[in-house]
């Protein structure tokens, strides 16, 4: 007799590291039952992931009413969360509200457990204002992230947690090319030397928490950093500069350029600490995973990046 496929609940369906965990888990579709969670099923990212993996299930749901959240979970043997604090919601809360991205956590982790969920796994990020023994208090997107991870792991539920490393994809974003144009500028607010652990998100998500899935007995209470290793800007420009043949530079920004004080923390916090300090030995685990992660090189050959637009 068949062994009964798990029905893995998927929040954030048609985001970066939900789409992750969505593709990656689409594509074994005898191994696992998938439901997208979005809150529209219309919007033009579900209907192409819809068409692309058809036995995919799609459900309506905000993670800020709980009410919509019965019909999400129903059933559900895994449940992969995550919340969402750079949204309008959450931002315009935050100043009266420093709670408003734990809710939304709060709000996944209550509905599974009042509906017998097997097993969540939550992506969170560690704490600030513990790396930093206090002397970074105001990256907000980091210490909700840390409460929910708190939070879940005093439940009565089976659950672990994916930390995702910094995006490779940042350095698209901050990208620009220098006066003469001919001169890729990556720009980082920091030392363009300092080390720091990178994961593609759309690349990298996927297969760690799908490996998770797979021994979730033995990786029950337990906490996975993600990322592919540890690199520069300096790294990461001249991989782009080996995968393109573009000519590149990495620069050093000050934290100033940001006008939101999370922003500023976040970069403040990198500059002097580790931001897997917890699990030094966290690459390790990535031998375990059957999958190749992500370096810079690949990112770049992957991204299909070839130079930020360039002003008429």
């Amino acid at each position: 007799m068949a062994a009964v496929k798990p029905l893995v609940v998927v929040f954030g369906a048609t985001g970066n590291q939900g789409g992750s965990v969505l593709r990656t888990l689409a594509e074994h579709p005898d191994s696992y039952t998938v439901r997208a969670v979005t809150r529209s099923t219309k919007s033009k990212s579900a209907q192409e992931l819809a068409a692309k993996y058809p036995l995919v299930q799609w459900v309506e749901a905000d993670i800020e009413n709980p009410s919509t959240l019965k019909q999400a979970v129903a059933n559900a043997d895994v449940v992969f969360g995550v919340t969402q604090f750079f949204q309008p919601s959450v931002l315009s809360a935050v100043g009266t509200n420093e709670d408003a991205e734990f809710m939304q956590g709060k709000n996944i982790i209550d509905t599974c457990v009042a509906e017998n969920v097997g097993y969540i796994v939550f992506s969170t990020l560690p704490s600030a204002k513990k790396l930093s023994n206090g002397e970074i208090t105001e990256v907000l997107h980091f210490e909700g992230k840390h409460k929910i991870q708190e939070y879940l792991l005093a439940q009565p539920i089976d659950a672990a947690i994916v930390q995702m490393g910094i995006y490779y994809q940042n350095n698209i974003q901050g990208a620009s090319w220098n006066e003469s144009g001919d001169t890729v500028i990556i720009g980082f607010p920091g030392d363009v030397d300092r080390k720091l652990p990178y994961a593609d998100v759309n690349r990298d998500a996927g297969p760690y928490v799908k490996y998770i899935i797979d021994n979730r007995e033995e990786a029950n209470g337990k906490v996975f950093p993600v990322s592919s290793g540890y690199y520069s800007t300096t790294d990461i420009a001249n991989a782009l500069t080996k995968a393109t043949g573009l000519k590149t530079m990495a620069v050093e920004l000050p934290t100033s350029i940001f006008d939101d004080k999370d922003l500023r923390g976040m970069f403040e916090l990198l500059k002097a600490h580790d931001l897997f300090a917890a699990s030094p030995d966290h690459l390790d685990t990535n031998k375990h995973v059957p999958f190749e992660f992500t370096t810079p090189e690949t990112f770049w050959k992957t991204s299909g990046f070839q130079g930020p637009p360039k002003s008429q």
